[in-house]
């Protein structure tokens, strides 16, 4: 499970001319190097491709974790607007509708509070070049009108202006979320989904490429020995635990697992017992493995103890450093699941000891269900274990008084 520096984990000439364009532009600062080999990767590299070439909106779909930022850095480097600039911003981490309305539009001095100056939006700053929006979906209303405007006209409208500015940006945008299922809703416009999805790229999930993980295990084990000057492997009981893995947390997950592995065995051989801390509890492995029930990694473990310790709230110690992506989406989880072994299933209850404000619930709740956090029917068992382990505790609430809190 291994490749020679200097040979591609891709085969396509696509992912080896994005690779050296990605060289080129940003002299290493920011790699852009696609792996895998399977039909379905290289169909949507193939389609990327095609749509590089278009100066139209781009849609790019896809489970967390897939690289839909990697196909957008892609697309801006076969396009022609690559001498341009590539501006990036992740919509998830504004919950503030004008706050993220003033990033990307800009704000004239006096518009809101807080306005001191003047401030340029990234649609200036990116004009002549590409602006890549990370999950689109989390675009208030107000935004969203203002985004369709933009594609439609060309034109923004600073926070508290009435002046147009003309830009000339491409747009990508990608999105975690079922944007028709929004439409329909009614939290998304139809008017931008069309527009948005007339060139729609669907990056593939890691259990849909074959054999890809084992390149992404491989290329990543092999950038760590020559940062760390000692080459390790998989033992083969480890393989055959990864192979039966279902890797919901795709490529970020598969990076992640061999960082763990990679710094915490012992020897030249990673063992099971090295990463499987890291796997996503109830994650529906393909095989018999499954991830013990308690183990937490060190990140889900301290934000659990800050916020058990009332230094801080849920905000703070996991939803911001989630959508800053210092913690994984496994972490996240598993300080939900371990919150709710405490709160004996009671969301109303976890509320309380994530030091989270009443008036706050909808709120939790809706992060949970919009980041798929939100432990569902294949993670109850572990629910039930928690209460076997201590027989004094009350039974879990019941599916009914369950429901009423979300």
């Amino acid at each position: 499970m291994s490749t020679a520096r200097g040979q591609s984990a891709c085969d396509a000439p696509i992912a080896l001319q994005v690779e050296r364009l990605a060289s080129a532009r940003w002299h290493g600062s920011r790699a852009t190097t696609i792996i895998g080999r399977d039909p379905t990767l290289t169909d949507a590299l193939d389609r990327l491709a095609r749509f590089a070439a278009s100066g139209g909106p781009v849609l790019i779909s896809g489970e967390t974790g897939t690289g839909k930022e990697l196909f957008a850095r892609a697309l801006y480097l076969l396009g022609d607007r690559h001498r341009g600039p590539f501006l990036s911003i992740n919509c998830a981490q504004y919950h503030d509708g004008q706050l993220i309305a003033s990033e990307l539009f800009g704000h004239r001095r006096g518009s809101f509070t807080g306005a001191i100056a003047d401030h340029r939006g990234m649609f200036e700053e990116a004009s002549g070049g590409v602006i890549f929006l990370d999950e689109v979906g989390e675009l208030t209303l107000t935004a969203q009108a203002m985004l369709l405007r933009v594609l439609g006209e060309g034109e923004v409208v600073a926070v508290g202006s009435t002046k147009t500015v003309h830009v000339d940006v491409r747009v990508v945008a990608a999105t975690s979320r079922d944007l028709k299922a929004m439409v329909l809703e009614g939290t998304f416009r139809s008017d931008l989904y069309y527009r948005l999805r007339c060139l729609h790229i669907v990056v593939p999930p890691v259990r849909e490429r074959g054999d890809d993980w084992e390149l992404l295990a491989a290329y990543y084990l092999e950038e760590l020995a020559l940062r760390r000057g000692v080459a390790k492997r998989f033992s083969l009981e480890a393989l055959d635990m990864l192979r039966s893995y279902g890797w919901p947390g795709n490529v970020r997950e598969i990076k992640s697992v061999v960082d763990t592995g990679f710094h915490l065995s012992d020897g030249h051989l990673i063992e099971p017992r090295d990463f499987v801390e890291q796997f996503e509890v109830g994650s529906g492995a393909r095989g018999p493995h499954r991830v013990p029930a308690g183990r937490g990694t060190g990140a889900s473990d301290h934000a659990l103890r800050q916020m058990l310790s009332e230094e801080v709230s849920f905000w703070d110690a996991v939803h911001t450093p989630y959508l800053a992506r210092e913690l994984t989406r496994s972490d996240a989880r598993l300080v939900i699941l371990s919150g709710l072994e405490r709160s004996r299933g009671s969301y109303k209850q976890l509320v309380r000891l994530f030091n989270i404000k009443s008036s706050d619930y909808l709120k939790f709740m809706d992060f949970l269900r919009h980041q798929q956090l939100k432990p569902g029917p294949a993670t109850d068992h572990l629910l039930q274990r928690a209460d076997e382990r201590s027989p004094s505790s009350p039974q879990p609430l019941p599916r009914e008084e369950e429901q009423n809190f979300g």
